[in-house]
């Protein structure tokens, strides 16, 4: 069977839901079109397209046009498919061009689960690409050191060291680094504790890691008093409490 862009897109529409479309409008800024799958759906039909790719090599020519879950869909196929290491960061680098908002990046980077497997092929590429100008790049970057290498003591202090690097001043960027200091510093309290001591973040991002990090139900009210003791004032010094 081959598979062409309205086949691919026809049966998105069989899954679409508009109430569902008109919601995930409000939580991107300046959306695509939206159909308005849900992620599991999504995942489910990549995990099936995943298994007739190497009959139908077609069907990424099949995944372009202009909705979001034709660029979700294109990200989770890369992750889903049984691809060599090389292939897949081919795939990849072919693919940032559609990674225009947060829920296209952190959708595919979350499928990419195989990165974790080798951390010598993908981690220099990631820490790479953390240091990109463009901001989602960046944040896809970021985002996969946070979702595949912040579960092991030296994956979380070469993933802050991708943060200290990552310097495009873009918003998604920002908050990606921030994100992903929360979640090394909730795993390894003390590592972060001291990251935000010596760190060179900006304030806005310092300050969103910190309250991130308050927000999370895994820090303790202990350790959240000791960062909030961190907050930086405008003026760029630490508030004293």
């Amino acid at each position: 069977m081959s598979y062409t862009q309205q086949e691919i897109l026809t049966r998105l529409q069989t899954m679409a839901e508009p109430e569902y479309a008109r919601f995930s409008a409000t939580l991107i800024p300046d959306p695509p079109p939206i159909l308005g799958v849900r992620l599991p759906r999504l995942r489910a039909l990549a995990k099936e397209l995943a298994k007739v790719l190497p009959a139908a090599p077609e069907l990424w020519d099949a995944l372009q046009g202009p909705y979001l879950e034709q660029a979700m869909l294109h990200g989770m196929l890369i992750g889903a498919a049984r691809l060599s290491e090389e292939e897949r960061r081919t795939r990849l680098e072919e693919f940032l061009p559609r990674v225009t908002n947060w829920s296209v990046c952190d959708s595919a980077a979350a499928s990419c689960k195989w990165m974790a497997k080798n951390p010598g092929f993908w981690l220099p590429w990631l820490q790479a690409l953390a240091r990109r100008p463009e901001e989602f790049a960046a944040r896809f970057g970021l985002v996969c050191l946070l979702d595949h290498f912040t579960a092991t003591p030296e994956g979380r202090r070469l993933t802050l060291d991708a943060c200290s690097a990552a310097s495009c001043p873009a918003l998604y960027t920002r908050l990606a680094v921030a994100w992903t200091v929360s979640i090394a510093a909730v795993k390894e309290p003390e590592l972060g504790l001291a990251y935000l001591q010596e760190d060179s973040l900006d304030d806005f991002t310092h300050n969103k890691a910190i309250r991130k990090i308050c927000e999370s139900l895994r820090s303790t009210p202990d350790y959240r008093t000791r960062v909030k003791a961190l907050l930086r004032r405008p003026d760029g010094r630490e508030k004293r409490r």
